[in-house]
């Protein structure tokens, strides 16, 4: 025990805690210990100070992955499982281990449990089975385009495979799989770049843009060439780097915004989505719409060269396509092996060999990359004559492409739906349980969990879920809509996702894009602002001036410059000549806060009284929260008709295309619902 008065003295880091004992005289001291284990000593002494270590804080990052990922694939595997269902009795009456052995295909021969040749049990017709249809491609194209009675098993095949990989599900309205419509996104993505770019007119230019898609060019080469039909746009160009983004490369866009660090963006990286909101956090959620509209032309434009064929009787032009690369990968790979065996024998070991290498051995085994497999085939060819052949198919990308790649992510469910329909008519004709199933075994590949009802838990056994449902009965992709609440669960979900205001604690966040929040955020730029008059007078504007500019420059213009509020108080202000601005950003000399969220619903609704009338404010509110909080448009639709007798059927389609994102620091009633005692008046004046 201490006998003096003595402090404790406490250094707390991340990863550590460090401690000491101090007498008042400012010294440490020492303390005789017992010594355990196998030691001559038993006593030690020791100055009473030390740390302990102990590992870092880390964020739920990597669980929450892993926590998608588990579901992604439970979700998967009971979309097989619902098939299988479907399936056994049919299946059981002519192969009863059928789907045995497919479960047991993954498994090292001595741990299978019966025949280790999965779909037909017997060496024969497995070995025909792999020579008539080398790939799973093959047997899809086969089934939706003849009218044979197929073996079912075979059926069940392509209909898993179907069902497993079928595709994404970012466009709601039905395509045409034979005409997909890169000229109409091409055409909205420069309207939406006109929207967020003041002065730009690009919309005006018409081009014919499939000419260029299906050019036998590089990429960079496309861009190039599209850039040319638009004066004054340069490859590097905010503009210029949006078609880049939208045709495959990796632009950066920190010299568009002036921005600190790098702000490198790919679509075909799996980091896009967190890059791409790394980017909007500094520049601004305005820009998001022309990032989407992007996206969905850079889909367009490889989906267009994944049905790359040209048969219009096909009723499975995905499997076509497929079909053809595997025929043009055996021919490239046989003209490449020829050819190195000719004139690069002593490299011929290495590149189809040596797994080790960015050779096609490493390639088709998957342990290097297209990119890279292709830049080590460059420099292994550069310098051979008879080489420009293999060059010219490599800039292309269209030199031993495989089936399963990184763009097949670009193909809609809506083209692996169309083969499975295809195939569900001609085998239903043999097989009468295919007809009576038919809509539920598209609805196994159609349905979707929607993400405002989250993780399918019950109450109680998960933290991470908040579903609510009006019975206990098994869901499935049928009944779906008859068991879960997806009203209840949504109002769920909206709580989940608001966070609280940091002074009102209670109290729920607005959207970044609330009419109320961004009016806030305009008038709180205007008041640290002062003007300048010709006499050398700096003073703050007034309540009135404010509501005059707001009225005249926000309400109008989505973005405000400094010029174009001194040409306003200069036609508007005789009494006293406004000669600069101070507090503005010096560099751009712009305003940060802007009312884009009213001319957006202006243009949509077309009625200034509407928007303008107070009465309407809650109205116009809850819609932004709408188009913030959902995405799913069947939910923003069901919400919206709330407001059925205030505007037309459409005017609220209409909104329903609109998407808001992003949240602010503060709530409804911090800033417009606390008013003072003696002036009656809120934060922001009203």
């Amino acid at each position: 025990m201490m006998k003096k008065p003595y402090s404790i003295g406490l250094d707390i880091g991340t990863n550590s805690v460090g401690w000491a004992i101090m007498t008042d005289d400012y010294k440490v001291p020492a303390k005789k210990f017992k010594v355990l284990g196998n030691t001559d000593k038993q006593f030690i002494k020791k100055n009473l100070l030390g740390v302990l270590l102990f590992d870092s804080g880390e964020t739920a990052e990597g669980r929450r992955l892993k926590r998608t990922a588990r579901r992604r694939y439970t979700r998967r595997r009971n979309r097989i499982l619902y098939l299988q269902d479907i399936f056994k009795d049919e299946i059981n009456k002519i192969d009863e281990s059928f789907f045995q052995r497919l479960e047991d295909s993954f498994l090292v021969p001595g741990d299978k449990k019966g025949e280790r040749r999965p779909i037909f049990g017997n060496r024969v017709e497995e070995v025909n089975y792999h020579t008539t249809f080398p790939t799973i491609y093959h047997l899809r194209k086969y089934l939706a385009d003849s009218a044979e009675k197929a073996d079912l098993r075979l059926v069940y095949l392509a209909l898993a495979h179907i069902i497993k990989y079928r595709g994404h599900f970012l466009i709601d309205e039905p395509i045409d799989i034979q005409n997909m419509d890169s000229q109409g996104l091409f055409d909205q993505f420069l309207m939406t770049y006109d929207l967020i770019q003041e002065d730009s007119h690009v919309a005006d230019i018409k081009i014919d843009i499939s000419a260029i898609i299906t050019a036998k060019m590089s990429k960079a080469r496309k861009v190039e060439t599209l850039l040319s039909h638009f004066p004054g746009q340069k490859k590097n160009s905010f503009f210029g780097n949006l078609v880049s983004l939208a045709f495959g490369l990796l632009p950066n866009f920190k010299a568009n915004f002036n921005l600190a660090e790098d702000a490198k963006l790919q679509l075909s990286k799996d980091s896009y989505d967190e890059d791409l909101e790394t980017l909007l956090g500094q520049i601004g959620d305005e820009y998001a719409d022309v990032f989407v509209a992007a996206r969905k032309l850079y889909d367009s434009i490889l989906l267009s060269g994944i049905l790359t064929v040209n048969d219009l009787s096909t009723k499975a032009p995905l499997s076509a396509s497929m079909v053809k690369r595997y025929d043009d990968h055996q021919t490239d790979l046989a003209q490449l092996k020829a050819f190195i065996r000719k004139n690069l024998p002593d490299s011929y070991k290495e590149v189809f060999g040596d797994e080790t290498k960015n050779g096609y051995a490493g390639y088709i085994e998957g342990k290097t990359s297209q990119d890279d497999f292709y830049k080590y085939l460059k420099n292994l060819l550069a310098k051979q004559e008879g080489s420009a052949t293999f060059i010219e198919k490599i800039d292309q990308e269209d030199f031993l492409r495989k089936q399963r790649t990184f763009d097949n992510g670009s193909i809609p469910h809506q083209v692996h739906l169309a083969e499975m329909k295809a195939i569900l008519r001609r085998q239903g004709e043999y097989y009468p349980f295919l007809k009576e199933n038919t809509e539920k075994i598209q609805q196994i590949l159609t349905f979707r969990i929607p993400y405002y009802v989250g993780p399918l838990a019950r109450s109680g056994r998960s933290n991470f879920a908040w579903a609510s449902f009006h019975s206990e009965e098994q869901i499935r992709p049928w009944n779906f809509e008859k068991i879960v609440n997806k009203g209840k669960s949504a109002e769920a979900f909206i709580k989940r996702m608001t966070n609280n205001d940091l002074y009102l604690l209670n109290q729920k966040v607005l959207p970044k894009h609330s009419l109320l929040y961004e009016k806030f955020t305009v008038y709180n730029e205007l008041t640290k602002l002062k003007y300048v008059t010709e006499t050398g007078d700096a003073k703050f504007f007034d309540a009135n001036l404010k509501q005059e500019i707001f009225d005249a420059l926000f309400k109008q213009e989505r973005k405000v410059t400094k010029k174009k509020l001194l040409t306003f108080l200069d036609k508007n202000f005789d009494e006293f000549r406004i000669v600069d601005i101070q507090g503005l950003d010096k560099e751009t000399e712009t305003f940060n806060a802007s009312y884009t969220t009213y001319q957006d619903l202006l243009k949509i609704i077309k009625d200034k009284a509407f928007m303008d009338n107070p009465e309407n404010a809650g109205i116009l509110e809850e819609i932004v929260l709408t188009l913030t909080l959902f995405e799913d448009r069947e939910m923003i639709k069901q919400r919206l008709t709330e407001y059925a007798e205030h505007l037309d059927e459409k005017v609220l389609a209409n909104l329903s295309r609109r998407h808001y994102t992003g949240w602010g620091r503060l709530s409804a009633k911090l800033i417009n619902g606390i008013r003072d005692k003696q002036s009656g008046k809120t934060i922001i004046f009203d």
